[in-house]
């Protein structure tokens, strides 16, 4: 029983770091979120995006994950202008605070949510890579399978998303006078990210 618990909980933890390392929204907002506050924000954010997650994962469990890989092309179209939109927003605020709420402690929470939701990559991987995952936990334990893969899943994101957040507040000194100019930059990457999944909505369309 320990054993399995174990082994499921770090096949948890080693998926989700290789899909945590690779840098995208949620990665360019932990940044600007850090920078910008002045304070390790990244578990409060990763708290948001476990609450989106769970509600994705809920909809695959309850069998209507067909939705959506049924739907990719209107999520990259979605997910693309939402992108790019927020792109054009970071560059044109240039690392002024983008108030979602009124609490600073909530729109990390709320940009967790948000920056989530409109990656297109994120639904799309847990209908496919992500359902295997939750498969594998079914197999072995049961329903209680799927809960430690799910919370190896998450503890690696929290694990890594703090860091990140760590380092960003660490070395604040050296980011807070290139505040614009990092604001610009995450900004040119996420409308260039926003772009590259609109293309795929094109291709999709051509094809």
């Amino acid at each position: 029983m320990i054993l399995e618990f174990l082994t499921l909980l770090s096949l948890g933890v080693v998926v989700g770091l290789s899909g945590a390392v690779i840098p995208g929204p949620l990665f360019a907002f932990t940044v600007l979120d850090t920078s910008r506050k002045r304070a390790i924000t990244g578990h409060r954010i990763i708290l948001g995006h476990a609450v989106w997650e769970s509600v994705i994962i809920l909809i695959i469990l309850l069998g209507f994950g067909g939705l959506i890989t049924r739907n990719t092309l209107v999520i990259y179209i979605v997910g693309g202008v939402a992108l790019a939109f927020m792109g054009v927003s970071m560059i044109r605020n240039k690392g002024k605070e983008i108030c979602m709420e009124k609490s600073r402690v909530n729109s990390s929470f709320v940009g967790g949510i948000f920056y989530t939701a409109f990656n297109p990559t994120q639904p799309l991987w847990w209908a496919t890579a992500g359902l295997a995952l939750l498969l594998t936990g079914l197999e072995v334990m049961g329903i209680m399978g799927v809960f430690i893969v799910t919370a190896g899943h998450w503890l690696s994101d929290l694990a890594y998303y703090s860091f990140v957040s760590f380092m960003v507040h660490r070395h604040e000194r050296y980011i807070n006078p290139h505040q614009k100019t990092i604001s610009i930059v995450l900004g040119v990457f996420m409308a260039l990210l926003g772009a590259y999944f609109l293309i795929q909505s094109v291709q999709q369309l051509v094809l």
